[in-house]
């Protein structure tokens, strides 16, 4: 039996048996997950800290040595700049931000995590910056930019594994851990973009769907991944990727012409610079940006062990699309672009509802949920009935694109790291993440899909030392190869 058979037979065994556990017995799934959740924040959340300040560094230093000057590949990139972006907002973090576009500003703003005598609307932007901003790119980047490469530098398979070791039982635990945190990723992420679609569309229609009708709305979008995978990285998902970026870069004008724009420059300027300034503490949680624990563990802690755990489908990803640029390049395009898009987004949605006049108590519960947020806030603009559409159809493509990107790595790994894997491959994977995505809401509802979440950050700790290995196999090979080449 091959290898990557192999691999799959284990990852489709230990998704078994965790997917059975959930049906059997709930109620110990959940308890025990938080358990082990709250078990690794208390004991490694500090580790997460350091460890994500540290990628930021590494990546910039990276960029500014000669080492910026290597080439990803001979050939030129295969795609525009604006599609490869594209193709990293819709993968990385697009149904993130419709998620928390209005409702994350707010809480900082009504929950500050210190009282530094900060602007609150300007310090309750730099701690969303933080959340979103150059951390978890950095995350995604680092990784991206290992594999790529590997592959288009060293020649090697675009296999995680390919990388490290050639040896069987190794390789399989690797890619098997990649796999599952691949599969964990997309589950917990689709489950609460279909709950976003189902409370969106019951706020604007008048209805009152329950919650399992999200099961509808995770098939029909698994079915146009599938499709949209089965076509290929240059036709449907650079397509509806660009589309996407374009939808959102429309919103984002239209709800800047409803700010104030002096303020909000005002604003973005302010909170840019705290958050430039205080990075370092911020990210080390020291000196005066030191914050409580149950903060960290809500927020920070449980922030940089999700994008983790999303790290290794959307780094492969990466790597796959950024052939042909450099390494300063890749850098400026995967940390810097889309962090300034991020602060422009957030400023934009947050400035905008915190100075609405509401009083305290009424922002709290306007934005209270996480679900409807951004389409209360729509409802309050003017053309209401053209935006909140807009935003339910984003959402749905954001989804379908984060999907199919998975489909396409995690067929990459089963086809032995074919750069372009056989369509058996691209519709097995897709029908298995519809079946386990619609299996979860059938019998736990909402509770279970929250427990995915923790099965996420429980798996993100191993991989978090596998990571750690990757990075100093490639500054090794890397600084030699410079030497090689001087």
């Amino acid at each position: 039996m091959s290898k990557s058979r192999k691999t799959l037979l284990v990852s489709a065994l230990i998704c078994l048996l965790i997917f059975t556990w959930s049906v059997i017995s709930p109620l110990s799934f959940r308890e025990s997950f938080s358990f082990l959740t709250k078990a690794t924040f208390d004991i490694f959340g500090d580790f997460y800290l350091i460890l994500g300040f540290g990628m930021v560094t590494l990546l910039v230093i990276l960029a500014i040595l000669p080492t910026g000057n290597i080439r990803l590949g001979t050939s030129a990139p295969s795609y525009s700049v604006y599609a490869w972006v594209a193709m990293l907002f819709s993968t990385g973090m697009g149904p993130g931000l419709m998620l928390r576009a209005v409702q994350e500003p707010t809480y900082y703003f009504l929950n500050p995590p210190n009282d530094l005598g900060y602007d609150p609307v300007s310090y309750s932007l730099a701690y969303t910056f933080f959340h979103w901003g150059f951390t978890p790119w950095a995350f995604y980047a680092l990784f991206g930019l290992i594999i790529a490469y590997f592959i288009y530098v060293k020649g090697k398979r675009l296999l995680p594994s390919a990388v490290l070791t050639q040896k069987l039982n190794p390789a399989i635990g690797i890619d098997t851990l990649i796999i599952i945190c691949t599969i964990m990723g997309v589950v917990s992420s689709v489950g609460l973009g279909s709950r976003q679609l189902l409370d969106g569309s019951n706020y604007l229609l008048g209805t009152s769907f329950p919650v399992k009708s999200a099961i509808l709305i995770v098939l029909f979008i698994v079915t146009l991944s599938i499709i949209s995978a089965r076509s290929g990285l240059s036709k449907s998902i650079k397509i509806i990727s660009t589309v996407n970026l374009s939808v959102m870069l429309s919103l984002l004008l239209f709800v800047l012409l409803q700010n104030d724009l002096s303020l909000f420059f005002k604003r973005l300027i302010e909170a840019t610079t705290i958050y430039l300034k205080d990075f370092a503490p911020m990210s080390l949680n020291i000196g005066d940006q030191k914050v409580s624990r149950n903060f960290l563990i809500d927020w920070t802690y449980f922030y940089w062990a999700y994008w983790l755990a999303w790290v290794p489908f959307t780094g492969v990803f990466i790597a796959r699309i950024s052939k042909g640029r450099s390494i300063r390049q890749f850098v400026l395009g995967t940390l810097i672009t889309p962090s300034i898009g991020t602060f422009f987004w957030f400023t934009a949605f947050g400035q905008k509802a915190l100075i609405a006049g509401l009083s305290t108590e009424e922002l709290s519960t306007k934005y209270e949920s996480i679900y409807s947020a951004i389409f209360i806030f729509f409802k309050d603009l003017p053309l209401d009935q053209l935006t909140n559409p807009l935003a339910l159809v984003l959402l749905f493509t954001f989804l379908i694109t984060s999907i199919d990107s998975a489909i396409f790595v995690l067929s990459m790994f089963s086809d032995d790291g074919s750069q372009e894997p056989n369509q058996t491959h691209r519709l097995v994977w897709g029908l298995a993440l519809g079946g386990l995505m619609a299996g979860l809401l059938i019998v736990g509802q909402e509770s279970l899909l929250k427990a995915t979440s923790q099965v996420l950050i429980v798996f993100a700790l191993p991989f978090s030392f596998l990571y750690l290995w990757f990075v100093f196999y490639f500054i090794k090979s890397l600084f030699k190869h410079s030497k090689n080449h001087d």
